[in-house]
């Protein structure tokens, strides 16, 4: 598999949730199976990028205004995701987890993402094999 650079790895994470919700609303009976998918798939993104992403764009940047805006939207997701975990998936929670992530997702693509693209030194490719690497330690206790 070609390296992907720290942007293309988020970006092809926030595809695949949305594949995920999209198969969610079809899914029937296995609706909660594909929602506990979704929550792990968006707790492990959300590490990823607290843990390399985003304190690197902010060195980079010096922008913690937008790192701590996209930090409280990671808390409202996992707030949504640890009521789904405990209570099981409905599909009105499964309607707001996924709203909030598509804001989420959007922002990110429009001011952070942007910034990052034309932010001198900040090295794209070294941050997503860290972040690849990371990923796949975090997902190996959960196999597909």
């Amino acid at each position: 598999m070609a390296q992907q650079d720290a942007i293309a790895l988020l970006d092809s994470d926030h595809t695949r949730v949305e594949q995920l919700f999209a198969n969610f609303r079809k899914a029937g009976d296995k609706q909660q199976q594909i929602a506990r998918t979704i929550c792990l798939e968006l707790t492990v993104h959300a590490q990823i990028e607290e843990e390399i992403f985003y304190p690197a764009f902010r060195r980079a940047t010096g922008d913690d205004e937008l790192v701590d805006h996209s930090r409280d939207e990671h808390n409202d997701v996992r707030e949504l995701v640890h009521r789904i975990e405990t209570t099981g998936a409905t599909e009105q929670l499964m309607t707001q987890l996924h709203q909030s992530v598509k804001e989420h997702v959007e922002e990110e693509r429009r001011e952070m993402f942007d910034k990052a693209r034309r932010t001198p030194g900040l090295d794209l490719l070294q941050l997503g094999e860290q972040m690849a690497a990371r990923k796949a330690e975090l997902m190996s206790p959960h196999p597909a």
